[in-house]
């Protein structure tokens, strides 16, 4: 992820390759992602987000992704100002 203060929502792309699973199994989780990060939009801070999972995230449920989610997009953004990075926006 890559925060961006000049954004005024989250921007999200979903990345599930070959190795997570058939086209029907990614689909299905792609959808399951989308409804997470929708559920969590107004916790996420604006910026460049890309979500992707390995094949054990096809096996979790709605409700484990969504416990799940919350703490990785934090971790990601913690990781993203310690780097002292920013998007077009923002500063250095």
């Amino acid at each position: 992820m890559l925060l961006d203060p000049s954004l005024s929502q989250p921007h999200v792309a979903y990345a599930l390759g070959r190795s997570v699973g058939s086209a029907v199994s990614r689909n299905r989780l792609r959808r399951r992602l989308r409804e997470v990060v929708r559920a969590n939009a107004t916790a996420l801070e604006p910026g460049w987000y890309l979500v992707g999972a390995d094949a054990p995230a096809v096996e979790l449920t709605f409700s484990q992704l969504s416990q799940q989610f919350p703490a990785l997009a934090r971790r990601a953004a913690d990781r993203n100002r310690a780097r002292g990075t920013a998007g077009p926006g923002g500063a250095k």
